[in-house]
């Protein structure tokens, strides 16, 4: 979902939702869950709030990050003074940078008396996802307590259908940053390209560094994807994405090295075979991970 357009080209597995129940002539599938209703989950996100911080932190990061925050509420504050809290929706893909705006806007949302499930979620399904990442996804919906909108395809079909289920939404977060793939021009607010269902674009992560991402979260003790524990710093699908090479600990070997020209190998490195994502120190080569497409 970070690759802002050229990923539209994806074929869809199906362009119906998924769905558990039948739901006539509908792409719409929408999941609404509490978080005391699953005290599992629940006990699982305050062990991992309570976990020590493994990212030192200088006064300076963290003056950095709070600021990055002020804007970012400053961002959402805007947004509502021009868009109904009804007319708004979040893209989410379990990624470290749509987990940071998922946080902050819930936090922002809970400042201003606004329930967490006012703005939808929404999801696209992959069948070619990792079971990490879908795993993530449902534990988010339950302890932020958000409202799940779910699709199949390219982030282009899944707007195209929300449109025409939801037609009252005229604006979606997403968490791109400027130096995701065809990003880097993107405006804070930009409308939509003109072959797209006509919708307002909301970056408020534009300026994000990777190093910013793993600031605020170790900073707020902020749940994330397994998979970056085990070396992963971009996450796309299981087909074309394997851990960063550039974290890979000096005594470790990968099935990887010697098949990086077939797409369809899926990683099963061993975790303690990388470092986690946030101590890769060149940020340029966050993506480095990610094979290219046949």
């Amino acid at each position: 979902m970070n690759e802002c357009r050229k990923n539209t080209n994806i074929t869809a597995n199906n362009n119906t939702i998924l769905c558990d129940k039948t739901i006539s002539k509908k792409h719409l599938f929408l999941e609404k869950r509490s978080m005391s209703s699953h005290t599992d989950d629940t006990k699982d996100s305050k062990a991992t709030q309570d976990l020590p911080n493994p990212l030192e932190l200088t006064p300076q990061d963290r003056l950095a990050i709070e600021e990055r925050q002020n804007k970012a509420f400053a961002f959402f504050a805007e947004t509502l003074q021009i868009y109904g809290v009804e007319e708004l929706i979040f893209c989410f893909n379990g990624g470290k940078d749509c987990t940071v705006l998922l946080d902050l806007l819930m936090r922002f949302l809970r400042q201003q008396n606004i329930s967490s499930g006012d703005i939808p979620m929404l999801y696209i399904k992959s069948g070619d996802s990792f079971a990490e990442i879908d795993d993530f996804v449902k534990r988010c919906v339950r302890n932020y307590r958000v409202e799940l909108v779910q699709y199949e395809g390219s982030l282009k079909e899944a707007l195209t259908h929300m449109s025409a289920d939801m037609p009252r939404i005229r604006a979606v977060f997403v968490g791109s940053r400027n130096t995701d793939p065809y990003c880097q021009h993107l405006a804070p607010m930009q409308p939509t390209d003109n072959d797209w269902p006509p919708m307002m674009r909301l970056n408020p992560l534009l300026e994000w560094s990777y190093h910013d991402v793993w600031h605020y979260i170790h900073m707020n003790s902020v749940p994330y994807c397994s998979l970056y524990d085990r070396g992963y710093t971009s996450i796309g699908n299981r087909s074309n994405t394997i851990p960063n090479p550039h974290l890979r600990r000096t005594d470790a070997q990968c099935a990887c090295d010697t098949d990086t020209a077939n797409t369809d190998t899926v990683c099963s490195c061993d975790p303690s075979g990388y470092r986690p994502a946030w101590e890769l120190q060149d940020a340029t080569m966050e993506r480095a991970g990610r094979l290219p497409r046949k």
